[in-house]
């Protein structure tokens, strides 16, 4: 199945100005984030005149349920990822449209029909997928720019994390036009390796980077929505999840625990490209052992389970192997499995 959820992506250096003709004459409720929301609303004060709620900072059952619309009839989410998230979780239960505008450029979030749900300690609970209208997606430069850098610089891996999952799924090519269209689309996001990913790049918001994040973004989530379960969500994905279950991985951001899974992802596969992302990593100050995430041998085995439990519920092109799953984790302990 093909699942595309945004109408509009608009990437420009005043994007946010065309929000009032978005909106016309209808009632608002803005869900707004704690610190990318200032940004915006110094761009656009307009927006104080709005009924809005205060993003709590996870996306959870509870979470959605708190969002209360009171009748509008148009969402705008204000945030980043799991706000993002919460959001298409309240418009759909409250079937309404959503507009997005995202504060950083973290994770592919703002274009997928799908939402990440997590419990209320911070672990993994589940992924949903639905049918959700996001209207526009609002990208102003100048809200981008400003944002931190590490999310952004954590947001590239994930993106780069769409190539190497998808082929993992589904090899190089396929038969199925959606799928295979992801493919290609995975093969675009690959090149993210390839750009200046430094803080000095990311400020400067080059032709490089305006690129980069509409592949964050955009195309990274339409990579999943052409190709569906055939390009989206493989090892990496379960790793990331799986540390989710530690409370010393919280403090990572999304897209340096996929970093991680990929290298335990690749190195199951005894691909070549392991040394590549090990050392791309290891240069953009990306986690590389289970040490610099804060776990130790002794959580090996609780990490190898959850692991293979979150790969029963995807379709994997053949079962992992645990002990070799635990031998990769004890390789990457303390120094990269080489």
């Amino acid at each position: 199945m093909i699942r595309q959820a945004v109408l509009e992506y608009d990437h420009d250096d005043d994007a946010l100005d065309r929000l009032g003709e978005l909106i016309g004459g209808r009632r608002v409720h803005v869900l707004r984030g704690r610190h990318g929301y200032p940004v915006v609303e110094r761009l656009l004060p307009s927006l104080k005149a709005y009924p809005a709620t205060s993003f709590a900072g996870e996306c959870t059952d509870r979470e959605a349920d708190r969002v209360d619309l009171d009748g509008a009839d148009v969402l705008v989410a204000i945030g980043g990822g799991k706000l993002v998230d919460t959001a298409k979780l309240v418009a759909v239960r409250n079937g309404v449209p959503l507009i997005v505008i995202p504060t950083l450029a973290s994770n592919c979030a703002a274009f997928t029909p799908l939402s990440v749900v997590y419990r209320e300690d911070g672990s993994y609970d589940r992924y949903d997928v639905f049918r959700v209208i996001i209207e526009r997606v609002i990208v102003d430069a100048r809200v981008i720019a400003s944002s931190p850098y590490d999310y952004y610089r954590a947001g590239v891996i994930d993106t780069v994390a769409k190539f190497y999952e998808a082929r993992y799924l589904s090899g190089d090519n396929s038969t199925v036009a959606g799928v295979d269209a992801g493919i290609a689309l995975s093969k675009q996001c690959h090149r993210l390796l390839e750009i200046e990913l430094t803080e000095t790049a990311f400020r400067s918001y080059s032709e490089g980077t305006r690129y980069a994040v509409d592949h964050v973004l955009a195309i990274g989530g339409a990579v999943g929505g052409f190709g569906d379960a055939g390009t989206r969500v493989a090892v990496a994905h379960a790793v990331h999840n799986a540390l989710s279950e530690f409370e010393t991985t919280h403090a990572f951001l999304h897209g340096d625990k996929v970093g991680f899974g990929l290298l335990v992802q690749e190195s199951l596969r005894r691909s070549p490209d392991v040394a590549v992302l090990r050392s791309w990593l290891e240069q953009v100050e990306a986690p590389t052992t289970l040490d610099a995430l804060g776990l130790s041998a002794d959580d090996i085995p609780r990490l190898v389970a959850s692991v293979m439990r979150e790969t029963t519920l995807q379709q994997l092109p053949e079962p992992l192997d645990s002990d070799y799953l635990k031998i990769i984790f004890e390789n990457l302990q303390k120094t990269i499995y080489r």
